[in-house]
């Protein structure tokens, strides 16, 4: 075997200038300068490179909530071209004029801010569903900031709730909100806070101590000013002297002026609202009713009311004062009475339903596309005529002593308002103003004032009631968040002790009592106040 030939190993290569490299400057000055992603501006030659940094949270969320605001926006104008009639002459209507409030800068930063576009990227927002398991830490800390009683929801399985929007309309257990069992009694609608209550003098509602606004504003003025105005006829009523013409179902009274007279009637609504008798609020409730009644058979948006509450309400009403009696009862004195207001603010924190607070018949609703600025007691000082500025929807009709009204008022970041008997009532919507936009610009041409509202009626839900029956208790509706609802009811003032009764200086016998104090806390079921008999004041 001849032998091998071994072949020595290859010695590495190394560069010629290493040893140069470690003690030349200008080799650690390259190699930093390579090290950094950054190139030398004066090296032309070099390839440049790029550094990413990442974008903050932020602005990504501010970026993906104008989009969606976009989009939103798009898809409400493309629903408002295909419900609108379609004219190819017809041109875009113009604008409501917008009423810039007086006051401190704040207020005038917070007019300029387009809240009601703001208010539905909001919606929009709690609409988003939560990853499964960030919902109950996501709730349990929001109801650690805002004061939510987590014992008193009715689902207690907080997993079930797949968004904020959800759980903002929760529902709570029956068993802890009782309703007050006090008879002719008015109940809180909402869980909230009292801002205000008292008489209404004047025809003004008092917002804080010293800022009034006016309940035209609030409710919406009536379509008749003037002595011939269109009034309901009855069977049962006395009918006054005059001629009168029959138009369809309605009849025209021409009163003239002495009937008005010698009857005490006032057809002006500051004169109903600074304390005259009840002839005259019920004049002007009847009005009210008059001036919708072609409307309302127009635009029924009404739903079948259930048997319970008719049966409920036809009952209350049947013991009313001003109830037809047979001929041959004895003749009860007239009670006076006066109209009253309340007004309940509802925290974020709190229940966000709203419930009836006495048994009553809901004849219509005014829908007044307003604004939204907020309705926090720090705004209510500081804005006058705050509920008549903002979104609200005014629901109309009656209950056992008069007329009563029920005024949800819409806040900024309130998705919107709901009610659940109403079929088509949308709040907060870009459609909405739209046809609000149009119906004023339809009345200027006309040369008449835009009313402020869009108006329907319910005069389908029951036609023995004329109107929805709601129970006291019954749930009517709900708010997105926390907002205010005002109510402006006529009840009885007492009666003034007469010569032969002998006099002292205890006030009224009888009338309306509050039960409640100045920023105190309600909740639903509990009692505002209450119709006090003669027999029962002492």
């Amino acid at each position: 075997m001849p032998p091998r030939m071994l072949r020595p190993a290859r010695m590495p290569r190394l560069p010629l200038q290493t040893t140069h490299q470690h003690h030349n400057p200008s080799f650690f000055q390259s190699s930093r300068a390579k090290s950094t992603l950054r190139p030398d501006p004066k090296d032309s030659g070099s390839k440049k490179e790029r550094r990413w940094k990442p974008i903050p949270v932020a602005l990504g969320v501010a970026f993906l909530g104008a989009f969606q605001l976009y989009r939103i926006n798009k898809r409400e104008r493309e629903e408002v071209r295909r419900l609108e009639p379609d004219d190819d002459d017809a041109s875009p209507a113009k604008r409501r004029q917008r009423i810039r409030p007086s006051g401190p800068w704040t207020v005038q930063v917070m007019s300029t801010i387009p809240l009601k576009a703001l208010s539905r990227w909001w919606g929009w927002f709690n609409s988003i569903e939560l990853p499964y398991y960030l919902r109950v830490p996501g709730f349990k800390l929001y109801g650690y900031v805002f004061g939510v009683n987590f014992d008193e929801i009715e689902e207690q399985d907080l997993h079930k709730f797949k968004n904020l929007a959800e759980f903002f309309y929760r529902t709570i257990r029956p068993e802890c909100r009782p309703l007050d069992p006090t008879r002719d009694a008015i109940l809180s609608p909402a869980d909230g806070r009292v801002i205000q209550f008292g008489v209404i003098e004047g025809g003004e509602v008092e917002q804080v101590k010293g800022v009034t606004y006016s309940v035209d504003a609030l409710l919406g003025d009536t379509k008749a000013q003037s002595a011939s105005s269109n009034i309901a006829g009855s069977k049962a009523s006395p009918q006054p002297s005059g001629k009168r013409t029959r138009e369809g179902d309605e009849e025209t009274i021409r009163d003239d002026e002495e009937f008005a007279q010698v009857n005490g009637i006032s057809y002006t609504l500051p004169d109903l609202l600074s304390g005259g008798n009840s002839t005259e609020k019920k004049s002007w409730w009847q009005r009210i009713r008059s001036s919708t009644t072609s409307s309302s058979s127009q635009d029924d948006q009404s739903t079948k009311s259930s048997a319970t509450s008719e049966q409920e309400v036809a009952r209350d009403l049947a013991s009313s004062p001003n109830a037809p009696k047979p001929w041959y009862a004895a003749s009860a004195p007239e009670v006076p009475t006066t109209l009253y207001y309340c007004v309940v603010y509802l925290a974020p924190g709190d229940y966000h339903r709203f419930h009836s607070p006495v048994s009553w018949v809901v004849e219509s609703r005014r829908h007044f596309a307003g604004e939204l600025y907020s309705v926090s007691p720090y705004l209510q000082r500081t804005l006058p005529g705050l509920f008549t500025l903002n979104e609200r929807v005014v629901l109309l009709g009656r209950w056992k002593y008069g007329f009563f009204s029920y005024t949800p008022v819409g806040a900024t970041n309130v998705g919107s308002i709901i009610i659940n008997f109403d079929k088509e009532l949308r709040t907060n919507s870009l459609l909405t103003d739209t046809r609000a936009d149009r119906e004023a610009e339809a009345a200027k041409q006309r040369g008449e004032v835009y009313a402020g509202y869009a108006e329907a009626g319910y005069s389908s839900a029951s036609s023995v009631l004329g109107g929805h029956a709601l129970r006291k208790g019954e749930e009517m509706g709900g708010f997105q968040l926390g907002s205010t609802i005002v109510l402006v009811f006529e009840a009885p003032k007492g009666r003034r002790p007469t010569f032969d009764e002998g006099f002292h200086d205890e006030g009224r016998k009888g009338g309306w009592r509050w039960g409640i104090e100045k920023g105190m806390k309600v909740k639903v079921g509990e009692r505002l106040g209450w119709v006090e008999e003669e027999d029962e004041a002492r």
